[in-house]
This record gives C-alpha cells, structure tokens and sequence, in this order.
C-alpha cells in the first residue's frame, strides 16, 4: 500500500497561542474551539510548548508560559501517518504538530486518523470506491492508486431523542 503521510491528513489552519497569554484566555480557545490542546508560539513564530486541557486545570501559573509543557514531540510532515499514530497511541496523546523547518505547518490529532480510515477512494479512471487507506492500485480496472482523490463518508444525521 502507498504510504500516507502527515501532510496527506494534518489540519493546516492551527490555532496557537502566545506564551505571554493569560490562562482564562488559553480556556477560553480551548472552550471556544472545542479543542483540546494548542502549540505556544514564540514572537518569531516558533514552537515553544503546548497547552492543553490538562495543563490548565492541574497546574498553577497566570501565564501559559507557567503551565504550558515545553517538551513537545512533533513530527515532520513527510513522516508515515502509521508512525503519527503510533506516536499518539503509545503516549497517550491527542494530538501532535507538524513541523517544517522548525516552524508549524499543521496537526494532525487523533480525529484527524479516524477521519482518514473512514475515507473513502474513488478511481478517477472507472469510479470504484473503496474504503480506508489510499489503495496502491484499484482493485476494478488496476488504476495507480496514487490518483485516487480521497472523499469521506457521508455523515450519518444524528436522530432527534424524544
């Protein structure tokens, strides 16, 4: 199978933060954007920490700067999304920046996983569907599965409770 990679699922706009922030605004975003967690940046842009949920309400400080956790495990964006999960599996952590030259170009969460294997491929030579990961070829017509254009499922509506 063709690898997917960071860059093929990783969110691009990501919210970040300042570290000179106060933690009622870091609450705030999290709440505002139903997010979990967000990479501190630095004036130059650059990745300092990350601040999450956890942080804000089993650690004291004023600033994110206080609470924030400054060792944080990025990825690449050329880096296996196999890897990516492996990464989030093993320590228990929801989400991950992508990097680029020491900069943030995306995040990809555990959402953002799931997202991928409920996708859906269609050959753009013969329109077989198939499901999961990008296929390495199409199983109809033998198509490259590298030009397969990736769609998601449609969402299933949510029925209204009595």
């Amino acid at each position: 199978m063709l690898t997917m990679l960071a860059r093929n699922i990783m969110t691009h706009e990501v919210i970040v933060i300042s570290p000179d922030a106060t933690v009622q605004d870091a609450a705030r975003l999290l709440s505002d954007y139903h997010i979990s967690g967000v990479p501190v940046l630095d004036d130059s842009r650059r990745m300092v920490g990350i601040v999450t949920q956890a942080d804000i309400i089993g650690k004291d400080g004023q600033t994110v700067a206080d609470i924030m956790t400054p060792r944080v495990v990025s990825v690449q964006m050329d880096t296996p999304v196999d890897e990516v999960a492996q990464i989030l599996a093993s320590n228990r952590y929801k989400r991950v920046p992508v990097l680029q030259d020491g900069r943030v170009v995306g995040i990809v969460s555990r959402a953002d996983i799931v997202r991928m294997i409920a996708s859906r491929w269609v050959c753009p030579t013969c329109g077989a569907i198939q499901h999961g990961r990008m296929p390495e070829t199409c199983y109809a017509c033998g198509a490259d599965g590298s030009r397969f254009e990736r769609e998601l499922d449609p969402r299933m509506e949510i029925t209204t409770r009595q």
